[in-house]
């Protein structure tokens, strides 16, 4: 919750939708009875997701608002085929009992928004893990987050950071049982990302800590992204990439020359500039 007071969820990804149990007539004879819980429950559970992902409840909504509007004193045989549509449909559910779920995504998704802090952890995470099928960070990947997200500083040097590394990744990898990955596993990252988050946020809670570090993170990040995209639309220059691709490439062709300023270069300064502007 808004305090980091856990709540637990269970989901089930396959639950069974039978609404009978089986119950032994004789010892090894069994026969299936319906069960008047499951029926309670599932009927209704089904019956409003039904009703709930509806993709045609639109469209008889705005038949019946258009039906509502004063109709001409010809009537024309398309409205009264959707009046008739439209009475079928309020009949049809005239007699169900009123809808016990609610839809929250996307619907409420900006409202709810706190509660995806750990899912996306998880994706930063998953996007620096390299080599796909793993599911430990290297040494090389932690570093690589530090850089593209920009949180090294004066009180944040490399070499701390390879120590947090080394420290957080040990003390995790010593409670695990399988040893054969070395790395540093999900729940280490974010151990390691809430003392950053602490670190550069100093005077804020820390729910409001990791969901800035978060925010910063993935701001730094879609500006990367659009460099990128622009590079990779800038074409070539003298027969040679607009863009390097590697960090070190990219870091010699951030240096233009004299009087001809590189495209991409110039085309992210504006999308920076840009997203400044807006916020």
């Amino acid at each position: 919750m808004k305090n980091l007071k856990p709540v637990l969820l269970e989901v089930n990804a396959n639950p069974s939708m039978r609404i009978e149990h089986e119950q032994e007539l004789s010892p090894g004879v069994f026969e299936n009875v319906p069960s008047l819980v499951d029926e309670e429950v599932k009927v209704a559970v089904i019956r409003d997701t039904l009703r709930l992902m509806d993709p045609l409840k639109k469209k008889r909504e705005k038949q019946s608002q258009q039906l509502e509007k004063p109709l001409a004193t010809k009537e024309d045989p398309s409205d009264s085929e959707l009046a008739s549509a439209a009475d079928v449909n309020t009949n049809a559910e005239a007699h169900l009992p009123s809808i016990c779920l609610k839809q929250v995504f996307p619907k409420y998704a900006k409202q709810f928004n706190y509660l995806r802090l750990v899912d996306r952890m998880a994706n930063l995470f998953i996007r620096f893990l390299g080599i796909k099928g793993t599911m430990k960070l290297g040494p090389t990947g932690f570093r690589t987050f530090i850089r593209n997200c920009k949180l090294s500083s004066s009180s944040l040097s490399m070499a701390a950071v390879d120590i947090l590394y080394i420290d957080i990744t040990r003390r995790w990898n010593s409670m695990t049982l399988d040893q054969r990955d070395s790395g540093m596993c999900l729940q280490a990252f974010v151990e390691a990302f809430f003392y950053l988050a602490q670190k550069k946020f100093k005077m804020l809670p820390l729910h409001e800590q990791v969901a800035s570090l978060i925010d910063l993170c993935e701001y730094h990040l879609s500006l990367l992204d659009e460099k990128r995209l622009v590079c990779g639309h800038g074409g070539t220059s003298g027969g040679r990439p607009a863009c390097g691709g590697t960090p070190q490439e990219a870091a010699l062709s951030a240096q233009p020359a004299e009087g001809n300023p590189l495209p991409c270069v110039d085309s992210a300064h504006k999308l920076s500039h840009s997203r400044h502007a807006l916020s």
